[in-house]
């Protein structure tokens, strides 16, 4: 992988992706009208949300970016996984919520974060990464915790959805957000899970795209899982359940674990070396 400058513009789009990210969660945070036409359900998630983005994402987008931009590897795969995380909670910032005055902000940072991945991606050499990790990274471990999840992940959102299509009624998360379907549950069922299952297909079977996509899903899903534990303690205390403490707890660890696995995998490289 080539460590030049020229021609990166991980480095630029990096900085213009965290000052909208960083406007639109302390508007959501501290601008009441910002999410005045949601339920409660619906707001106090995308608080939830807003919180994790600036005080998580941002320095680990920032981070990652600028590392990066300079020649690391890890950083690079960081920064692509923390991408993903993005693309995936805007798509429901610009698609599910309703107009307001950030709507041209949520668009930007939509199509900031896909061309950002677009264009950056020919940085990230697949073959040199492979060589890199293959002697040692936790490739089967890492390959099973996705599948772990992705099983979890759609058996959540699909017994919802197929009791409710044999019902003939609409699902209580569409009801509870006011929208026309679960937007979560599509970009889940379309998009999140397929990938997880083709980059643990991808590892099984030792292929160099499968070495980068992991740690990349790795950072995503440590990031949404933190996300997940802390949407519910906000929206326990707007008053939308209970507070569940075996279920945050549980996002909890799975997201320190992600977190924890990504760096044995980086970890791999030294003691190869």
């Amino acid at each position: 992988m080539t460590n030049g400058r020229t021609h990166n513009p991980m480095l630029w789009s990096t900085i213009a992706i965290v000052l909208l990210v960083a406007v639109t969660a302390v508007a959501g945070i501290f601008w009441p009208a910002t999410y005045a036409k949601e339920t409660l359900y619906s707001s106090a998630g995308a608080i939830g949300s807003d919180l994790v983005d600036l005080l998580l994402v941002v320095p680990v987008l920032l981070i990652s970016g600028v590392l990066g931009y300079r020649g690391s590897v890890p950083a690079r795969l960081v920064w692509l996984g923390t991408l993903g995380y993005l693309l995936y909670n805007f798509v429901l910032y610009a698609f599910g919520v309703h107009f307001n005055a950030l709507f041209l902000v949520y668009c930007a940072t939509l199509s900031l974060c896909f061309y950002a991945t677009v264009f950056c991606l020919p940085l990230i050499s697949l073959e040199q990464i492979a060589q890199t990790y293959r002697p040692r990274a936790p490739r089967k471990t890492t390959a099973i915790v996705l599948l772990v999840i992705a099983v979890l992940f759609a058996a959540f959102d699909l017994g919802e959805d197929i009791p409710a299509l044999l019902a003939g009624r609409v699902p209580q998360s569409v009801i509870q957000v006011n929208l026309p379907v679960s937007f979560i549950h599509c970009l889940d069922l379309i998009f999140l899970l397929p990938g997880m299952c083709i980059t643990a297909y991808l590892l099984f079977r030792r292929k160099a795209s499968g070495y980068a996509l992991g740690p990349a899903f790795l950072a995503l899903l440590a990031i949404m899982n933190v996300e997940l534990a802390v949407l519910m303690v906000v929206m326990a205390l707007k008053g939308c359940f209970g507070m569940f403490y075996p279920m945050i707890v549980s996002f909890a660890v799975v997201g320190v674990g992600c977190a924890v696995l990504l760096w044995f995998y980086f970890a791999s490289a030294k003691e190869g070396r």
